[in-house]
């Protein structure tokens, strides 16, 4: 199910320093900073929804046309539990909203199959185009048309991809990998920057799309955010 928050109370506190601004949680969870040039936060996709604690959309930095061009994502998002990726940025079973075609059983047993993203393993996760064996005995008890969604929804907009950076800084990944959406399509970039975290959380994370590179110093822009979270 996809939906859009109806409502965001934003009691976020928006402190102006130079050229940041301060987001604090109306729940007083956490606090981050960003460039005033994002524009003002809104309630993202599925906010609040399952473990998708929080999803902030900027005005002038999230989807939209930007400089004359498409943007997707560019939600900053809190998670908890299995460490889900925005915009399918590792392919649709790391996708926590694509990974809804499925229904709770199958998608139990596509969750304990998937490796865990962690710190470690997450450049070498991106770079694959698949995560999982449809063939394997994990996955005996579905049937062909079921195994065939899920080699499908893995590859889903992360066909042939190619890793241009990808940089690990403690608990910090920040990265920029070229890949194909569909089986003969054009090249698009997915990048951003992604931050575990102890529990009860499990990511941070701000992911953005398009089909040209991460302008200027927005790559850095974004893992300075992903970086500056903390507990207040």
């Amino acid at each position: 199910m996809r939906y859009w928050a109806a409502s965001f109370t934003l009691t976020a506190c928006l402190a102006q320093s130079g050229a940041q601004q301060t987001y604090r949680d109306p729940q007083n969870r956490f606090v981050f900073s960003y460039p005033a040039e994002f524009g003002a936060p809104s309630a993202g996709t599925n906010n609040g929804a399952g473990d998708r604690l929080v999803a902030i959309r900027f005005s002038e930095f999230s989807a939209g046309v930007r400089g004359g061009a498409i943007v997707l994502g560019g939600e900053a998002v809190l998670t908890r539990g299995f460490p889900f990726l925005d915009i399918q940025a590792a392919g649709g079973l790391y996708d926590e909203i694509t990974l809804e075609v499925f229904p709770d059983p199958m998608r139990a047993v596509v969750l304990r199959s998937l490796p865990r993203l962690t710190v470690s393993n997450f450049c070498a996760e991106i770079a694959r185009e698949r995560h999982v064996d449809p063939a394997s005995a994990a996955f005996q008890s579905f049937n062909a048309p079921q195994k065939q969604a899920l080699a499908n929804v893995d590859r889903m907009r992360n066909v042939a991809p190619k890793i241009v950076r990808c940089d690990v800084t403690r608990d910090t990944v920040r990265f920029d990998k070229e890949v194909a959406f569909e089986a003969g399509g054009p090249r698009q970039h997915v990048y951003g920057a992604v931050r575990f975290l102890p529990e009860p959380y499990s990511t941070f994370q701000l992911i953005r799309g398009g089909a040209n590179p991460p302008p200027g110093a927005v790559l850095d822009q974004i893992a300075e955010v992903v970086r500056s979270w903390r507990v207040p």
